[in-house]
């Protein structure tokens, strides 16, 4: 059974990604796989960001109000 990351989980660990890239201190071989970790960590964030703007606007619609916008 596969358990589901919490967005707020993958967000640090994504921090961490970036700061260990940022250091300098990672190899090219290491700082191409946590690169790729990065890109991962990223789309999977941004897909469950859009599915609970998704989620929000449906709230708002079905109580009657305007649509909910997230301003870019």
């Amino acid at each position: 059974m596969s358990k589901e990351v919490k967005f707020e989980d993958q967000v640090k660990e994504l921090e961490k990604l970036i700061n260990e890239l940022e250091s300098g201190e990672v190899d090219l071989d290491k700082s191409i796989e946590k690169y790729t970790q990065a890109m991962k960590l990223v789309k999977e964030c941004d897909k469950k960001l859009k599915h609970i703007e998704t989620q929000v606007n449906k709230i708002v619609t079905e109580d009657g109000l305007k649509d909910f916008n997230i301003e870019e």
